[in-house]
This record gives C-alpha cells, sequence and structure tokens, in this order.
C-alpha cells in the first residue's frame, strides 16, 4: 500500500495496511468483499466500506463492534484483530489458527527451556535496546544546551553495554528471576539514564517526571504508553505470522494474556520508532497539551489528536533504515518482521546467534 493514508471517514482508515477503528459505537459488517462501517444510531454520519484486500490488521480503539460474519471474513483472511479500550492500553487480539510449522514452535519452546541458550538471545535484546536509547540522545545531544547531561546518560549506557557483552548465562536459574536478575538489572540502568533525561530532549513546556506507566501521569507518558500499545500489537501480528508463539519470550517471562516474545522483539524499535515520534511531534507543534484531557489523574489523547499521531507512527514505519545484518535498506516495518524470522531461525538452529536491530 501507498505510504499516504486512505481516508474513509472520521474514524475509519487504513494506514500502511492497517486499519484503525476510532469512531465510538461504530458497527462494522462485511458486504461482499468490503468491510461496511456504519457510525451510531444516535451519532448518524457517512457509512463507508472498506476492501478487504487492503487491510492486513485490524486495530479497534474502544466501543466498536464487529459482527461474527465480519469477523470470520477476516480470520478466513488470517487478518489479526487488536482490541485496545480508547485510551490504548491492550485487551487482546483475535488471530487465525497457528500456521502449519508447528517444528518452529517446538523449537521455541525448547530454547525457552534451556537458559543456556535461551540467555545470550535475551541479552542481545537488551544490547538493542540500550544501542538504539544511546543512538536517539546522541543525535538530539548535538548543538544544544543540555547537552553534556545527555551525553552523560549516553556514557552510562555505554557502560551498562560494556558490562552486559562481558555476562555469560548463569550456572543456576533457581532463582525467581530466572538468572536474568543481573541481565536486567543492567536494563533498568540504562533505561533509568535514559529516561532521565528524556524530558530535555522536548521544547515548550512539556513536564516530564520519567516513566509513569499505568496509568499514565502526564501527555508525554500517555504518548509513549500509546505508541509502544499500538507497536507491540504490530509485532503480534508479525510474530504470529511467521508461526511462532508471541506468548513465549526469553527476556519477558510468560503470562497469562502477556505477548512475552512480541515484548521482547519490539525493545529494538520502541527508541527508534515512537520515541523519535512523540520527540518530533511535540517540538515541532504538530501536537500540544491541548490535545490530551485528564480524567482521575490520568491523561489520554483526544480523539483528533490521537488519529494523527497514529498517523505519524505509521509513516515512521514506512520509512526505510539500513539492516544491521542485511546491509540493505528496509523499513522499519519490513525490519521487525525480519528480526521475527531471524528468531525462528536461530531457535532452529539455521543461524548462530540472533542480532538485534540497531541504527547508527
Amino acid at each position: 500500500m501507498n505510504a499516504e493514508p486512505e481516508v474513509y471517514g472520521d474514524g475509519v482508515e487504513t494506514l500502511m495496511a492497517t486499519l484503525y477503528l476510532t469512531e465510538q459505537y461504530t458497527v462494522v459488517k462485511v458486504e461482499g468483499e468490503a468491510l461496511r462501517v456504519s457510525p451510531s444510531g444516535s451519532r448518524p454520519g457517512q457509512v463507508v466500506r472498506v476492501p478487504l484486500n487492503k487491510v492486513e490488521q485490524v486495530m479497534v480503539l474502544g466501543e466498536i463492534t464487529l459482527t461474527t460474519p465480519a469477523l470470520h471474513a477476516l480470520l478466513e483472511r488470517r487478518i489479526p484483530v487488536h482490541y485496545l479500550t480508547a485510551r490504548g492500553r491492550s485487551c487482546g487480539a483475535l488471530l487465525a489458527d497457528w500456521g502449519k510449522n508447528s517444528g518452529v514452535r517446538l523449537a521455541q519452546y525448547a530454547l525457552c527451556r534451556d537458559p543456556a541458550r535461551s540467555f545470550p538471545v535475551a541479552q542481545q535484546c537488551v544490547a538493542g535496546k540500550l544501542l538504539n536509547m544511546r543512538t536517539l540522545l546522541l543525535r538530539y545531544a548535538r548543538g544544544r544546551g543540555d547537552e553534556a547531561a545527555l551525553t552523560e546518560a549516553a556514557q552510562t549506557i555505554r557502560r551498562c553495554l560494556r558490562e552486559l557483552a562481558r555476562m555469560t548465562p548463569p550456572e543456576v536459574t533457581s532463582d525467581r528471576m530466572h538468572g536474568l536478575g543481573p541481565l536486567l538489572g543492567l536494563e533498568g540502568s540504562g533505561s533509568a539514564a535514559y529516561y532521565g533525561v528524556f524530558g530535555s530532549l522536548l521544547k515548550g513546556a512539556w513536564a516530564f517526571p520519567g516513566r509513569v506507566k499505568r496509568p499514565p501521569t502526564d501527555p508525554v507518558n500517555a504518548l509513549l504508553s500509546f505508541g509502544y500499545t499500538v507497536l507491540t500489537n504490530q509485532v503480534v501480528s508479525l510474530v504470529h505470522a511467521v508461526g511462532l508463539d508471541p506468548g513465549l519470550g526469553v527476556l519477558h517471562q510468560p503470562g497469562f494474556g502477556k505477548p512475552a516474545l512480541a515484548l521482547d522483539l519490539v525493545e529494538d524499535f520502541r527508541p527508534i520508532i515512537v520515541d523519535s515520534v512523540v520527540v518530533t511531534m511535540i517540538n515541532t507543534g504538530q501536537i500540544t497539551l491541548s490535545d490530551f484531557e485528564a480524567e482521575l489523574g490520568a491523561y489520554r489523547l483526544k480523539d483528533a489528536a490521537r488519529r494523527t499521531f497514529i498517523e505519524k507512527l505509521e509513516a515512521r514505519l514506512s520509512e526505510k533504515a539500513q539492516h544491521p545484518l542485511f546491509g540493505y535498506q528496509v523499513s522499519y516495518r519490513r525490519s521487525i518482521e525480519l528480526q521475527a524470522r531471524l528468531f525462528a531461525k536461530h531457535v532452529q538452529g539455521e543461524i548462530g546467534r540472533y542480532v538485534p536491530f540497531t541504527v547508527r
């Protein structure tokens, strides 16, 4: 699909093969080879039709109804449906049945049960995250009045990376952290340094107290949380398409309804996709403090601003960067899929080690 979004009506648009449904109380039915999207009776508006052959996944935000025939049509075409609250919290996903390659999942389960093999992969996931955080800080540090603080944070992350590179798989993994405690400690230290100066990247009166997740208590954290949720759901779709189990990872421990592998793989991409978009939109005035509303101490994007933010995220996913392993230019969306495929090849023993996605 083209890089530009196809807008079908308020709250209905396809972006890079992703259909976002944001208008509350909309009803979606199937009509031939298209989805018929109708506004609620209390809010009459234009009925729109979205061709199914232009949709690769659906994001449902809030109180929106998809009929059973519409869901069947999507599942028959292996189009995943992700459900989020209007605030952007993930509720789960409806995915087509597993692919035919059960061997890759058996190999995945075997690797995740073997600390000697899974630890180096978790190590690479953390390394990719920290390297990309450091790269983002150094990009914005040039020519700024607070360059010293940003440079110091980047140096802290570099020290964490050096210690990370010296780590070896633990001999005993019976602790509650499954032997990942020191690894997670370095991730935490690097992330603390990064988020400790993230607010200084922003122009204007944007207060950032540090990373606050549940719920986000300020507009910047609301943007980050919403962006991370949207990106993670996209990774879930790509992991499932490769034939892997999104719920079993190496860094994040499995839990009920938790997409652990998707959370592992998304670590590399959060700074260079979501964080980059947040900084750019704030510093160029594409989003302002008036685009948020507060309720019970939590902040959320208003509908129009949320659609604009989604557009910018999707545009970023379409931008190209050089893949660190293959050496050619590829879109960030394609890079996420390649990382899932590299993970699949590693668990099956086809390549010696998993290499994270990093940018310079």
